[in-house]
């Protein structure tokens, strides 16, 4: 059986390295490829057909890792993309864009499994059961708040101050905050203060996929 054809794209020099003297000592497993940028991932992708994509998520300047696996599977690539990173809240991310599995940066020990998985089954592998449970768990909690319509957009905006989400949401300012007190008492977050309560509601909505991130950090003051 021929080797397993890998590209690396990691943006910290040492970091890259560190995971390519990994992949070296693997049976089984040859690195086709290095990049440091998102664009130079999808030409190594193009140009070597590798049968593994290991790919950071963060990589500036230019393409992110999501925008990477994206471009890929808009083209039909069928190179197997595994994700790297340390950030829990970017596997769903990962998921939808198409990714085959997620391996946490300091868990070396999951590389092996995860790659021979994807490559010789086609099963996606998301290996983190922390994330798996406290996500399962905020499934079934949204679902027994029972948000309506309202509640849900607004709970996506809250990254945002409440005068944007009312001009956002063509809704008065009284009845966005009326709006965020019965969220946080639907979503039964505890009253540690109104920053506190706002934290834990975003933190949440960006585990589930759908908070709109401004482009600029988040902001405290409401």
């Amino acid at each position: 059986m021929s080797d397993i054809r890998v590209v690396i794209a990691e943006d910290e020099f040492f970091t890259r390295q560190g995971i390519c003297r990994l992949i070296d000592e693997l049976e089984g497993f040859r690195i086709v490829g290095e990049a440091s940028q998102g664009a130079q991932a999808i030409e190594l992708v193009r140009s070597e057909q590798p049968d593994v994509l290991l790919l950071d998520v963060r990589m500036p300047p230019g393409l992110d890792g999501i925008q990477v696996i994206k471009t890929l599977r808009a083209e039909k690539s069928p190179v197997a993309i595994v994700v790297l990173s340390n950030e829990k809240r970017v596997i769903r991310s990962a998921q939808e864009a198409g990714a085959n599995g997620y391996v946490p940066k300091d868990k070396h020990q999951m590389f092996l499994p995860t790659l021979q998985c994807v490559v010789e089954t086609g099963q996606r592998v998301f290996i983190n059961p922390e994330y798996s449970e406290a996500y399962n768990a905020l499934r079934k909690r949204v679902s027994s708040a029972n948000l309506n319509e309202s509640e849900m957009v607004v709970w996506g905006l809250l990254a945002f101050r409440n005068e944007e989400i009312s001009r956002r949401c063509h809704k008065a300012i009284g009845r966005v905050r009326n709006i965020v007190t019965e969220l946080y008492f639907k979503l039964d977050i505890p009253k540690n203060g109104e920053l506190s309560q706002r934290f834990q509601a975003v933190e949440m909505a960006r585990m589930l996929g759908i908070l709109v991130e401004p482009e600029r950090d988040f902001c405290h003051e409401y």
